[in-house]
């Protein structure tokens, strides 16, 4: 019943889902919180199916890859206070530097790259 609906709407089924998760007026829809809900099943089903498994890994790398880099980038911003400066830098901010500040500043900063760290270590 479901696939002759879809086929009379001429929708296939990967747009339906993608309409229900980006369009703002389905949000809270049962459909929508059902999904979200089983989500981690259906990645795996994903996972498991031989035809998507390697799409899928490469995908969910990329976005861990993303993740990473974007935690980084705020990291070594200059806004993030962590830039040293040894021409403008007092012989006080020397003796206050804390080298345990610093990595529970990063772990805040950067928590999915400190716990890869964490894991590598």
């Amino acid at each position: 019943i479901v696939f002759e609906a879809l086929d009379r709407c001429q929708i296939s089924l990967a747009q339906f889902i993608t309409t229900l998760l980006t369009r703002q007026e389905y949000q809270d829809h049962r459909f929508v919180v059902n999904l979200l809900e089983h989500s981690n099943e259906v990645l795996d089903a994903f996972l498991q199916h031989p035809a998507s498994r390697d799409q899928f890994t490469q995908r969910f790398f990329g976005v861990v890859e993303n993740t990473y880099l974007q935690e980084l980038c705020c990291l070594a911003s200059e806004d993030s206070g962590s830039h040293f400066r040894a021409s403008s830098t007092s012989t006080e901010q020397l003796e206050n530097f804390s080298l345990t500040a610093m990595a529970q500043e990063m772990e805040a900063g950067a928590p999915r790259w400190w716990g890869l760290l964490g894991t590598l270590l």
